[in-house]
C-alpha cells in the first residue's frame, strides 16, 4: 500500500523549464502488473483530466475517473474502500487496441476528457471519452449491471464515429454525414439532457483546420446497446450552429459548449466559449431537437450577437467555465476563468449573468462582467493564469465559492460570494487562497545540465541548459480539471480531485562531458575519396541525477474543520498490492502450494488452467478472504478427481477486477 497526500499519475508536456507545479506529499507511481484487461499501469501515466461519477454500478460509492496519455490512451478508475483509502478498480483497453476498431487509432493526446451518464436510458451508468487517430470517435463504456462489480468491460459498449450523420429535424442535411468529422482532441463536452426530451445529449464543440467545418454540435442516440455488446445504437446530430460559429461569432475557434438556464425559465441556454478574445454567444433550446441561433442574416457585432470580454488579448477559459446558481435566484451564472498571461485581465474570472425571466436578445458588457481580476497570482500579486473549476463551499463556511485552478501560490483560489450582493459586482465576493501549492524546487544548474521531462503522450525527452549557469525553479506544474465536490470515501467531508499538468522528471548534472570521433565510415560513392567520416560520439564521464520532488499527478484536498482546507492523506490499493507468491515445491509431484496476500477482505476465485486455456480444477469460488496472508494447496487432480497429467499449469487468482497468474509445472 501507498501512504499519500498527493496521488501522482499525470507527466505532461514541459516546453520551458521555469514553469512551475504545485503539489504535497508522497507520490503514487503506478506500476506495469498482470491485471487484466491490459497492464493497468506501465509505470509512465500522463493524466489531462479527471471526473467523479455520482455511483456508476450503484453500491452507494461515487468513482474517481483519470485520463491516461501513455499507450495511446487509456482511463483509469479508482473507488473508495474506506475511509481516506482509495482503490483501482477499472481500466480500459488502450485505445488503439479496442477490439472491432482500426488498429493505429489512439495517441494524438487523447483522452484529455471523460463524461459519465446514460445516453441509451437503460438505468445503467456509462463512461465517455474521446479516441482521436485513424478510426477515431467517441467511445461508451456501460456498467455490466452487477451491483458493486466496477465491471465497465474490455470493449467500449457503443461508439459514435466522426463522421456520424445529421438527424431527419435537420432537413436537406438529413442523413449526410458531418463535414470534416468531429473534433476528438476536445478539452471540455457535456452530457445531459438539454432539450427535456427524457434523453440525454452529447453536447461538442468542433474546431478543425480552417473555419469552414467550426461547429458545436448536439448529439443524440437511439436504440439500446448493452455490457460490451453495441446492440442495435445509431447516433445522429440532432441540432448545430449550421458552421457558422467561427464565421458569424466573433472569428474565433468553437472551445466549450455550457448548458445552463439562464433565465430561470425552465428551458437551457447553450453558452457557446470560443479561442479568440474570449468570445461567448448563446444558442437557445426552444424544445425538443429545437435549437436557434442569434440570428446571422445582418452583420453580427460585438456587444450584439457575440461578445468579447477583452478585445485585446487571445483570451479563452481554458478548460471551459462553471456552471451554477451561487446567489439561488434560480437563475444559473456560467463562470469563465480565463487563461493567458502577461495581459491586463491575465487570471482573471468573468461570468456570464441574466436576470429572472429576462429576455435573451444580446449578450453585452451588462451581461458578462469580470467579478475577479487576477483572481490566480504569482507571488508579487501579478495575474497568471486561472484554468477552470467548481463551484462548492469547500471550506465549510457556509458560503458559496467559484473554485479555480492555477500553479503555485494560486493552486486553489475561491472567489467567494457573500450571499447578498449582485453576482455581476466585484463587491459581491472575496478572493481567498485555498490551497497555495507548494514551494517551489531551487536547483543550481550548469550549460551541463538537462532537465528530463514527459511529454503529454509519457515519452521522456530533456532540454540542455546550454547558455550559462544560473537557478532553475522547478514545482509541481498547474492544477488543470479539478472535479466537483463529492463525499468521495463517505467520511462526511466533501472533496476535491485536483489532477496535474506540466510535470518535469529530474534534473541530470554532466560532471565532465568529451567528444570522440570514431574511425566508422561509410561509403558514399563509387571511389576511395567518397568514403567520409559517418559519426561522432560524446562520452559523458560522471553524471548526478536528482529527482523532482513533484511528480505526482493529482492530489484531493478536503476540510477537516470548518473554515479550513488541507489535501486528504490517502492510501491507494493499486494491483501491485495484491501479491501472488509462487508455488512451493516447484515443479511438484504429487502437490504443491500457492500463497497470497490481499490488501483488502475480498471475494477471491482460485483456478487452475492447462496451457491451453481449459479449466482443470476450480480451488476457491467467490469466498470471502480477510486481509492478510492465505494459501491453498492444489493436489494435482481436475474438477472430476482425476489425476492430471506431467506438463505446464496456469495458477489464476481474481479478486474483485485483479487478475494474477503464476505457472506451474507438474511432474511424474
Amino acid at each position: 500500500m501507498k501512504l499519500t497526500r498527493t496521488v501522482l499519475f499525470l507527466s505532461l508536456l514541459v516546453t520551458a523549464f521555469a514553469w512551475s507545479q504545485t503539489h504535497v506529499g508522497a507520490k503514487f507511481v503506478p506500476k506495469k502488473t498482470t491485471t487484466n484487461p491490459d497492464s493497468a499501469y506501465f509505470g509512465d501515466i500522463g493524466i489531462r483530466g479527471a471526473w467523479v461519477a455520482p455511483d456508476l454500478d450503484k453500491d452507494g460509492k461515487p468513482e474517481i475517473l483519470v485520463t491516461d496519455y501513455t499507450k495511446t490512451g487509456r482511463i483509469h478508475a479508482f473507488e473508495a474502500v474506506g475511509n481516506d483509502t482509495v482503490e483501482w478498480i477499472w481500466s480500459s483497453p488502450r485505445l488503439d487496441q479496442v477490439a472491432g476498431l482500426p488498429n493505429g487509432a489512439g495517441g494524438g493526446s487523447t483522452p484529455r476528457t471523460i463524461r459519465t451518464g446514460d445516453m441509451d436510458g437503460d438505468g445503467k451508468g456509462e463512461i465517455i471519452t474521446s479516441r482521436g487517430g485513424v478510426g477515431g470517435g467517441i467511445l461508451i463504456f456501460e456498467w455490466d449491471g452487477v451491483t458493486g462489480s466496477n465491471k465497465f468491460g474490455t470493449l467500449p459498449s457503443a461508439f459514435i464515429p466522426a463522421n456520424v450523420p445529421y438527424g431527419s429535424n435537420l432537413g436537406p442535411l438529413a442523413g449526410t454525414p458531418n463535414e470534416g468529422g468531429l473534433q476528438l482532441t476536445i478539452e471540455h463536452f457535456e452530457v445531459e439532457d438539454v432539450d427535456g426530451d427524457g434523453k440525454q445529449e452529447l453536447l461538442l464543440p468542433k474546431n478543425l483546420s480552417g473555419t469552414v467545418n467550426d461547429d458545436f454540435v448536439i448529439i443524440s442516440a437511439s436504440g439500446e446497446w448493452d455490457y460490451e455488446n453495441q446492440g442495435f445504437a445509431a447516433f445522429q446530430i440532432e441540432g448545430t450552429t449550421g458552421r457558422v460559429a467561427s464565421t458569424k461569432f466573433g472569428g474565433a475557434s468553437p472551445y466549450a459548449i455550457h448548458p445552463a438556464d439562464l433565465n430561470g425559465d425552465g428551458k437551457k441556454e447553450l453558452v457557446c466559449h470560443m479561442w479568440n478574445f474570449a468570445a461567448t454567444w448563446i444558442m437557445k433550446v426552444t424544445a425538443a431537437d429545437t435549437y436557434t441561433i442569434p440570428d446571422t442574416t445582418g452583420t453580427t457585432t460585438n456587444g450584439n450577437q457575440f461578445f468579447y470580454p477583452n478585445p485585446a488579448t487571445d483570451h479563452v477559459a481554458l478548460f471551459g467555465g462553471i456552471v451554477g446558481d451561487l446567489d439561488k435566484d434560480g437563475t444559473d451564472e456560467v463562470y469563465l476563468p480565463l487563461y493567458t498571461d502577461g495581459a491586463p485581465t491575465s487570471g482573471s474570472v468573468f461570468v456570464v449573468d441574466y436576470a429572472k425571466n429576462e429576455v435573451i436578445t444580446t449578450i453585452d458588457s451588462a451581461h458578462v462582467v469580470n467579478v475577479g481580476p487576477a483572481t490566480s497570482q504569482n507571488a508579487s500579486g501579478v495575474g497568471i493564469s486561472s484554468f477552470t473549476g467548481v463551484i462548492a463551499d469547500l471550506d465549510r463556511n457556509g458560503k458559496q465559492e467559484v473554485l479555480v485552478g492555477s500553479s503555485y501560490p494560486s493552486n486553489v483560489v475561491a472567489l467567494e460570494y457573500n450571499g447578498t450582493g449582485s453576482t455581476k459586482d466585484p463587491a459581491s465576493y472575496v478572493r481567498k487562497v485555498l490551497y497555495k501549492g507548494q514551494d517551489p524546487v531551487v536547483y543550481n544548474v550548469s550549460k551541463r545540465d538537462s532537465l528530463i521531462y514527459r511529454d503529454s503522450l509519457g515519452v521522456k525527452d530533456s532540454v540542455k541548459f546550454a547558455l550559462k549557469d544560473s537557478a532553475l525553479v522547478n514545482g509541481e506544474g498547474f492544477v488543470s480539471k479539478m472535479t466537483k465536490p463529492v463525499d468521495i470515501d463517505g467520511d462526511g467531508k466533501i472533496e476535491v480531485v485536483l489532477p496535474y499538468q506540466a510535470i518535469t522528471e529530474n534534473l541530470t548534472s554532466a560532471t565532465f562531458q568529451r567528444k570522440l570521433y570514431w574511425n566508422s565510415f561509410k561509403y558514399a560513392g563509387t571511389d576511395s575519396a567518397k568514403w567520409v567520416l559517418d559519426s561522432t560520439k560524446t562520452i559523458t564521464d560522471s553524471t548526478k541525477t536528482t529527482p523532482n520532488p513533484a511528480t505526482w499527478a493529482f492530489r484531493t484536498l478536503e476540510a477537516d474543520v470548518a473554515g479550513s482546507v488541507n489535501e486528504s492523506k490517502y492510501t491507494f490499493i493499486t494491483p501491485d498490492d495484491y501479491v501472488l507468491n509462487q508455488n512451493f515445491p516447484n515443479p511438484f509431484n504429487p502437490s504443491t502450494t500457492v500463497s497470497f496476500t490481499l490488501p483488502l477482505t475480498k471475494k477471491v476465485t482460485v483456478k487452475v488452467y492447462d496451457m491451453l486455456g481449459k479449466e482443470v480444477r476450480t480451488l476457491l469460488s467467490n469466498e470471502e478472504l480477510a486481509k492478510g496472508s492465505h494459501s491453498v494447496v492444489w493436489n494435482g487432480r481436475d474438477n472430476r478427481g482425476r489425476q492430471v497429467a506431467s506438463g505446464s499449469y496456469i495458477f489464476r487468482m481474481n479478486a474483485g477486477n485483479v487478475e494474477k497468474i503464476i505457472k506451474m509445472m507438474m511432474v511424474k
